[in-house]
């Protein structure tokens, strides 16, 4: 049942994404006085988005109990994780509470004696309350993962495909 949501959840996902880099495209070649009407078609945009990304992630996260993720894989994400958001943590460009976040999946990816597989299974359930986050400090939670965690969230697309 809830791989069946997940995949119609992600659709709608890439559909709503589509949208919005059209929309976006469009705000390089449109005239000024018709930015501000596009500006509010992307907010809208985002604002139907955000529950559907919060469950996409909630969804992710109780699935891959189910999923098995064999070594080395989940060694190198989590390699990448402590890198990145060691790296973010110092960075003037986010917000407290995103820099909180990253501070909160730190620690689970850091945590001695624990398999790197569980380790990422934790990781991915600190992404939903993110998720949220991302819209209140006006963050594309795709954009930055895919930017700044992008094996893991390539790992999470494997695990959303096996679910």
């Amino acid at each position: 049942m809830s791989s069946d949501r997940l995949r119609e959840v992600e659709r709608k996902l890439d559909r709503w994404r589509k949208q919005l880099a059209n929309k976006e495209d469009i705000l390089t070649t449109i005239a000024p006085e018709e930015r501000a009407r596009i500006k509010i078609q992307i907010a809208d945009l985002k604002a139907e988005m955000q529950p559907f990304e919060e469950e996409y992630w909630q969804i992710l996260a109780y699935e891959s109990d189910a999923v098995a993720i064999p070594e080395p894989a989940p060694e190198v994400v989590v390699a990448e994780i402590v890198q990145k958001a060691e790296q973010l943590q110092t960075s003037q460009q986010y917000s407290d509470e995103v820099l909180e976040w990253l501070q909160k999946i730190y620690t689970e990816v850091s945590q001695p004696g624990t398999p790197a597989a569980a380790k990422l299974k934790g990781a991915l359930s600190l992404v939903p309350p993110f998720v949220n986050l991302s819209y209140e400090a006006e963050l594309d939670t795709e954009s930055f993962l895919r930017t700044n965690f992008p094996t893991f969230n390539k790992w999470a697309k494997i695990i959303a495909k096996k679910s």
